[in-house]
């Protein structure tokens, strides 16, 4: 639970510099894809083998690519509803946040225990900087005060430690009923959620100095830690 404290802490942060910086966006874009290599990778050579236990190869394959159509999905249809942030398009942008906030939040408890949890951590909190930063960067020139649209970002990214509050006693009930596969599927959600984030990272931002080099050694940082370390 601390860990996702700190995570939510470091968002808030995130957006009160977005909400009163917000010029430049190189060093969000460098943070932005080292997390983004490092959940990705997290989500190829920890979580996807992870499931395999339960649903083979080939079905762990399947569930996590499920997971991500489910994520982009959903990042879709909140993002692009509405034409801009004046016409009511700050919503879907908040909605979609939060829902990455909450799977941040429940991930980071559900992963804490097991061998890459540091990893995770590490990913998530290179990752809440930039979506912090761009989130109070978007509401500051949607709202018109500063402390208002502060608050409405910290709102919003405190749904990661909501998530992570709730976790344990909705996951603990939901596996009793559904057992195995609810762990194998829970898991498909936040592999899932990982590879959408790391390439949401790395295909817009692709041609900034930096950002695919990064990206490139976390990943293949994941890749070796998971040789050695599981």
């Amino acid at each position: 639970m601390l860990v996702a404290w700190l995570l939510t802490l470091l968002a808030i942060g995130g957006v009160g510099a977005g909400t009163l910086l917000g010029h430049s966006r190189f060093w969000t874009s460098q943070f932005a894809a080292a997390g983004g290599g490092l959940l990705f990778g997290i989500a190829l050579f920890w979580i996807v083998p992870e499931i395999s236990e339960t649903a083979g190869w080939v079905g762990a394959a399947v569930l996590a690519l499920g997971g991500f159509a489910f994520v982009g999905g959903v990042d879709i249809l909140l993002m692009h509803t509405g034409h801009s942030p004046r016409s009511g398009a700050i919503w879907p942008l908040l909605a979609a946040t939060g829902v990455h906030c909450f799977l941040d939040g429940w991930s980071v408890r559900v992963l804490g225990g097991r061998a890459a949890g540091l990893a995770v951590a590490a990913g998530l909190a290179l990752h809440k900087i930039p979506e912090g930063f761009a989130l109070g960067w978007v509401l500051r020139r949607t709202v018109a005060f500063a402390g208002k649209a502060f608050l409405i970002g910290s709102a919003v990214e405190a749904l990661t430690a909501l998530a992570a509050f709730v976790e344990p006693s909705a996951n603990t009930s939901a596996a009793a009923a559904l057992g195995l596969w609810w762990s194998a599927g829970v898991l498909a959600i936040i592999a899932g959620s990982f590879l959408f984030l790391g390439f949401h990272v790395v295909v817009p931002e692709r041609g900034k100095r930096g950002v695919v080099p990064l990206f490139a050694g976390c990943l293949a940082l994941m890749a070796v830690a998971a040789r050695f370390l599981k």
